[in-house]
């Protein structure tokens, strides 16, 4: 059954009375999602409040031009070894909030880091306080948004379960292209696109920008195409991948995952086994 903290939306579509999670898998991840939700709050002038482990961890998505004062930065986490204090950084937070909106910023945002609070002695319990009080400030809200983070590879069996539930919504990537027809957006694990729509001739531009700017991502390693949701792709947008597919360098090739049996059909008659750097992955 889907709980409320499953829901997925893009970061850019976050808004006031939003207490939104993520647990990203890498710096890449996080850069990406929470370096969004902090631009786009900055770009705005509204308020933003991160919340991190100690003073000099690096906040994502400042851009250079930010307004000076739309950005506070509190260490709300515990020094190495020590414990967190949520009743403090609940605290802190609700000061910025209250002394942004005196300042009358139209939106607030609120970041945390939490990863690092979380591995402290009885992190899980101090954390679940800290957003039980974060909650209460939030979702009644028609200024503040927030946005928790964990990196999942700290995080023990279970704890996502556990703190997922105290959130309305999981924040997912903004999408690299929409329109109308198709859908293109980044994907981490494992690292590539996942294509929604349709691909015809109108969008082979587009199609090999994104492919062309993901292989130089991922590197040597495999590029991983999510079509679950593609309802349709021409014998032009096929030529496509397989020509980014021959010219990359190393042994990673393009992965075409979740094919539905329209598209395998279509793919089949093309012989796309045929075609080299090109195979099926996970169905």
């Amino acid at each position: 059954m889907e709980t409320l903290w499953s829901i997925h939306r893009p970061v850019r579509d976050l808004r006031p009375g939003d207490h939104a999670c993520l647990f990203y898998g890498g710096e890449d991840e996080q850069r990406h999602i929470t370096g969004a939700f902090v631009r786009d709050g900055l770009l705005a002038q509204e308020k933003v409040v991160y919340l991190a482990g100690s003073v000099g961890d690096a906040v994502p998505g400042v851009p250079a031009d930010a307004p000076a004062g739309t950005l506070t930065f509190l260490p709300a986490g515990p020094r190495e070894g020590g414990t967190f204090d949520p009743a403090a950084a609940v605290a802190a937070a609700a000061a910025e909030i209250d002394r942004a909106a005196r300042e009358g910023y139209r939106a607030i945002r609120v970041a945390a880091d939490l990863t690092r609070a979380l591995r402290s002695p009885a992190g899980l319990e101090r954390v679940l306080y800290f957003e039980r009080h974060l909650e209460r400030t939030v979702p009644p809200s028609t200024q503040v948004m927030a946005l928790c983070q964990f990196d999942r590879r700290r995080c023990n069996p279970g704890e996502p379960d556990a703190l997922g539930e105290g959130h309305t919504v999981f924040a997912a990537p903004d999408p690299e292209f929409e329109d109308a027809v198709l859908r293109i957006v980044r994907t981490f694990r494992p690292a590539g696109l996942a294509l929604s729509g349709e691909l015809d001739a109108s969008r082979h531009t587009v199609l090999d920008r994104e492919l062309t700017a993901s292989a130089s991502r991922a590197g040597g390693g495999d590029l991983h195409l999510d079509l679950a949701r593609l309802d349709f792709i021409d014998l032009g947008a096929i030529n496509i991948l397989a020509a980014i597919a021959a010219s990359r360098e190393g042994p990673g090739g393009i992965v075409l995952d979740r094919v539905s049996p329209q598209l395998r059909a279509v793919l089949e008659t093309v012989g796309w086994d045929m075609l080299p750097g090109l195979r099926l992955g996970r169905t």
